[in-house]
C-alpha cells in the first residue's frame, strides 16, 4: 500500500484513471488496471481498491512504449529531486500516513516526520519539546489549495494510535468554497487509495456543525483493517475539513 498521502502524486489528472489491461514481461499473463503515474522507473497503477507500484521493467515492452508515448517522464536523480535521501518509496505495510506506522513510539514519530518528504515543520526543531508535535507539521503540498496541519493521538503505551489531518480554521464565509473544494479533492483522493468509500453523504451543512464537533461524511476501509474518516469541523467561528486515520476498524452506520 502505498502512503496514505504521497503529496508529490496529487497533482495527477482522476481523468486519467480509465483501465487499460497490463501485460507481465513475458506477456503470459494480463491484469486490468488503470494508471495513476510514474517516474520513469516505477509505475503506480490501481487494480480494483488497491494501489500498485513496481517496475516498469516488470511491464511487457508493449506496456512500456505505451507509457512512453502517452505518459513521458525523465528519472530524476536525487540531486533533481532537491532530496538528497533520494526518491519518494512505498511506505511500509500497515502505514497510517506517509511512513508513520500505527504502534510507532513519539520518538519514532518524530525521526520519521524530521525525514519526510512531504511535510515541513511550521516551528524550529529545537521548539518541538517546548510546544508539542500537534499541529507544528503539515504537507508542503495544498489539496484544493490548502495545506492540511498533522495531529496525533497515542495509547496508554504512548504508541501512535491515530493521525488526523486538519485545515488551518477558516471563517464561515470560507465553508462553501475554499473548505468545500479542499473536501472534494480530498474525496478524489480517498478514493483513488482505497477505493470507493464504505459510506459517503453530502457536504455537511455549516448550519448542523457544533463548536468542538466534527460532522462526518466519508468513511474508507484499508486493506490493513484501518479507517479513515472524512468530514468537516468547528471550532469558535472557525471551520476545517478533517481527515482521520486510526487503527480502529469503524463499521458503516446502515442508511435508513
Amino acid at each position: 500500500m502505498l502512503p496514505f498521502f504521497i503529496l508529490a502524486t496529487l497533482v495527477f489528472s482522476i481523468a486519467s484513471l480509465s483501465a487499460r489491461d497490463w501485460k507481465n514481461a513475458s506477456g503470459d499473463k494480463t491484469f486490468e488496471a488503470a494508471y495513476i503515474s510514474n517516474d520513469g522507473k516505477l509505475v503506480t497503477l490501481r487494480k480494483g481498491g488497491r494501489i500498485l507500484t513496481f517496475s516498469i521493467k516488470k511491464l511487457h515492452t508493449d506496456d512500456q512504449a505505451w507509457l512512453s508515448a502517452n505518459h513521458p517522464q525523465k528519472e530524476k536523480s536525487s540531486s533533481e529531486n532537491g532530496d538528497p535521501k533520494g526518491p519518494l518509496k512505498p511506505a511500509p505495510k500497515g502505514a497510517a500516513f506517509d511512513t508513520l506506522k500505527f504502534g510507532d513510539t513519539h520518538k519514532i514519530v518524530i525521526k520519521k516526520l524530521g525525514e519526510s518528504q512531504i511535510v515541513d515543520a511550521t516551528v524550529p526543531e529545537a521548539m518541538l519539546a517546548r510546544v508539542g508535535l500537534n499541529g507544528t507539521f503539515r504537507t508542503k503540498q495544498t489539496i484544493g489549495g490548502l495545506h492540511c496541519h498533522l495531529y496525533f493521538d497515542w495509547d496508554g503505551n504512548g504508541k501512535l494510535k491515530e493521525v488526523t489531518l486538519r485545515t488551518k480554521g477558516k471563517p464561515l464565509t470560507s465553508y462553501s468554497g475554499q473548505l468545500r473544494t479542499n473536501w472534494s479533492e480530498m474525496i478524489n483522493l480517498l478514493t483513488i487509495l482505497h477505493g470507493d468509500s464504505a459510506q459517503g453523504a453530502p457536504y455537511p451543512h455549516s448550519s448542523d456543525l457544533q463548536d468542538g464537533l466534527i460532522l462526518g461524511s466519508h468513511l474508507w476501509h484499508t486493506e490493513d483493517g484501518h479507517s479513515v474518516l472524512l468530514g468537516t469541523g468547528q471550532e469558535g467561528a472557525n471551520y476545517s475539513v478533517v481527515v482521520r486515520i486510526t487503527s480502529e476498524r469503524i463499521e458503516a452506520n446502515p442508511i435508513e
